[in-house]
């Protein structure tokens, strides 16, 4: 979704308000011919809210395509009423405001958006005007263009002075940006240092997370009960703002550049080559872009890829068509709003109709009753799509989904099937609204939901499902790796009552096993050998297994570097865990919360007694940095892992952020943000000689 030109003075109203419906906007008159200033006013708010929903807090309520065809009746209607348009107005601005949570930097020159085209008859007006602004005779069809994905993911804006990296920044209103240095620089490939390169440069690009990473994510996050996300844009704008780089790190972003601002020194003189130039530097490219002449040519590429978009890495959600030569793009130069040289050619939405044949309850490892719509198979981009998620009871009544209701459904970012609307004229006759169970469906055991939280859940430890889903988990590849005790086999043990819980499989026998269905001696002794084998796993995977809220592979780890036994993470206290770098309250209450319980006690001890005594490499603590907070940036002579490692054996807190409680930072070369804002605060910077002195003054041997 795109914004024109900047405009950094614009307000926004309060995301407080109920929402209008964007429905009455969409299909109002789009000449704008028919339009009250009232209307204007109130489709106005409506885009300005759906930016700032979409910009600044990575949230959108609407489609792309919606909010697209809103801003242009908008400009349509401003066209037609200038008058109206009075102070600054969503369709001058770009991005949104940038965030108060980091420091804030000016692009030298400002980063605009694109104007959209949506069918070839666009494409071809566009192209007349473009030939118009160059003194061409408007049927002029001889340009050259290259062609680029438009990547659905975050922009940002890398500034180099004399081959040596700044800053990186986050678009923000195109004017000023948000100072994200650490996190961009936890995206594979981007260079620190271009050799031989001097003056300014600012090289400009996209930060996404891929289609692959995002079903991960939201898989894994199905699993331990926290939120998901809402589409691969919202997950990659969500982790280049997260204050502690470490967590950005571990979301694997990825990131590909195509353009720049301030160009001193690059000897390039068209697009394609600029493309070749920043691949030769080290920046990734999109291995997508393709350079042609004429109007045909262009859209037969935007066709291309649009047949082909279901198989990108990435969520993209049209082409980019820009003039080949650079100096072309010079002369054309740029409207109030965009660049003339260049157009974004929307893809089509793909929708399709089809029939809501029934609604499921699954129970989860935690208990969630997770509601599945089955639907009459249809083809969506490339695949048969038949079931979607209802996501929990609200979202079923808020869209009053019925059994045998024909439904609209898309993919949600080209990956995740999802109901849009229910077309409510072809509802069959007799339609009920769908009742929620108020029991489990699994045990019947009575189904609770807690003030405040959307979901419902059956609260039986025993209940089946629960039991079934917390067995997969326990041995699954992440957690214990029992390789061989697949879901079937874990389907029988349970059906036939040699199991209930995790310790009860270290109780098993080469019979039992052998007896199951499909199994036999050689597979039986098979999973006795891995079952074996599983007892002196690393302590993190047994954490990873016992399925805490809140906690996946990366928290198991940390936990178990951060404590070394399983007693002394029984022992620790929400606040102790709070403590340490990357956990938060949430997590920390949860983690205690969940270890207290008698339940999870009692299965702890039964697992000691069958001999699971998972091992870790304890590291032997000092407390020569005690109550001391440190922050390591920049590049330094060995990795910051091994030097933060080395603080938090001596018993320091290191941490992501500087802030009024940091006592130290590290700064090694290309310190960025960090030690400006160590300055600004009167925060000791130490290099790394300076470090080894005070560890040398603190009795730190071989640091």
């Amino acid at each position: 979704m795109h914004l024109p030109t900047p405009n950094p003075g614009a307000t926004l109203p309060d995301m407080d308000q109920p929402a209008p419906d964007p429905s009455a906007a969409v299909h109002a008159d789009v000449t704008g011919a028919q339009s009250t200033e009232e209307q204007y006013r109130a489709l106005r708010a409506e885009v300005e809210r759906h930016a700032r929903a979409y910009y600044e807090l990575d949230a959108p309520e609407i489609p792309d395509d919606v909010y697209d065809r809103m801003v242009r009746e908008l400009r349509a209607i401003e066209e037609l009423h200038p008058e109206w348009a009075v102070g600054p107005t969503p369709t001058g601005q770009v991005g949104g405001a940038p965030s108060g949570a980091f420091q804030h930097v000016n692009h030298p020159t400002p980063m605009t958006s694109l104007d959209n085209v949506f069918d070839d008859e666009e494409l071809a007006e566009w192209q007349e005007k473009l030939a118009r602004a160059l003194n061409l005779p408007p049927d002029y069809d001889g340009f050259t263009y290259t062609g680029e994905l438009k990547i659905d993911g975050l922009s940002v804006n890398l500034y180099y002075v004399d081959g040596v990296l700044q800053w990186g920044a986050t678009r923000g209103n195109g004017v000023t940006g948000e100072m994200v240095t650490e996190q961009v620089l936890t995206v594979p490939g981007i260079p620190r240092e271009i050799p031989g390169l001097k003056g300014e440069l600012e090289v400009r690009g996209e930060v996404y997370l891929s289609r692959a990473d995002f079903a991960a994510y939201n898989a894994r996050a199905e699993e331990l009960g926290t939120p998901l996300l809402k589409n691969p844009r919202n997950g990659a704008a969500g982790a280049l703002r997260q204050k502690d780089p470490e967590v950005t790190r571990s979301r694997n972003l990825k990131a590909l550049f195509y353009s720049l601002g301030k160009r001193d020194g690059v000897p390039v003189r068209s697009q394609s080559e600029l493309l070749a130039w920043l691949a030769g530097h080290g920046f990734p490219t999109s291995r997508y872009s393709e350079t042609f002449t004429g109007i045909k040519a262009a859209a037969d590429y935007h066709r291309r890829m649009t047949e082909g978009r279901a198989g990108f890495e990435f969520d993209a959600d049209g082409t980019v068509l820009k003039l080949d030569s650079l100096r072309l793009q010079d002369e054309a130069g740029f409207t109030s709003r965009a660049p003339r040289w260049a157009i974004a050619y929307k893809f089509p939405v793909e929708e399709v109709e089809t029939v809501l044949e029934q609604i499921v309850i699954n129970v989860g490892r935690t208990g969630k009753l997770a509601p599945l719509a089955h639907l009459s198979p249809r083809l969506i981009e490339g695949s048969t799509v038949s079931r979607a998620t209802l996501h929990n009871e609200d979202y079923i009544r808020d869209m009053d989904l019925r059994i045998g209701d024909t439904v609209v459904v898309r993919k949600s970012g080209g990956v995740i099937p999802q109901i849009m609307r229910v077309v409510v004229d072809k509802r069959p006759e007799g339609a009920v609204p769908f009742e929620f169970p108020t029991h489990c469906p699994e045990c019947a055991h009575e189904a609770v939901r807690a003030e405040g939280d959307a979901n419902t859940y059956c609260p039986n430890p025993a209940c089946p499902a629960q039991q079934y889903e917390r067995l997969r988990y326990f041995v699954s590849k992440g957690a214990m790796d029992v390789r061989g005790l697949g879901d079937k086999m874990i389907e029988q043990l349970l059906s036939v009552g040699l199991v209930k819980d995790a310790a009860d499989l270290y109780t098993l026998t080469a019979e039992q096993l052998a007896e199951l269905e499909r199994s036999g001696e050689k597979k039986a002794a098979n999973v006795l050998a891995q079952l074996e084998a599983s007892k002196t796993r690393p302590l993190w995977r047994l954490i990873n297994a016992l399925g805490i809220s809140h906690v996946g592979e990366r928290g198991a780890q940390t936990l178990a570097r951060e404590f070394g036994t399983l007693d002394a993470l029984l022992a620790a206290t929400p606040e102790r865990i709070e403590a340490i770098s990357g956990m938060g309250a949430t997590l920390a209450q949860s983690v205690t919360a969940a270890l207290a319980d008698e339940n999870m006690r009692g299965l702890l001890r039964r697992l000691r007694e069958y001999g699971v005594n998972p091992v870790e490499e304890t590291v032997q603590r000092g407390a020569a940095l005690a109550g001391l907070n440190f922050v390591v940036t920049g590049t330094l002579s060995r990795p910051r892992e091994e030097i933060k490692a080395l603080l938090e054996r001596e018993g320091a807190r290191v941490t992501g952020s500087v802030t009024k409680k940091t006592d130290y930072l590290i700064a090694g070369e290309d310190a960025g943000g960090k030690l400006d804002r160590a300055r600004e605060l009167g925060t000791e910077v130490l290099d790394e000689a300076g470090l080894s002195a005070l560890l040398e003054e603190r009795g730190v041997v071989g640091g």
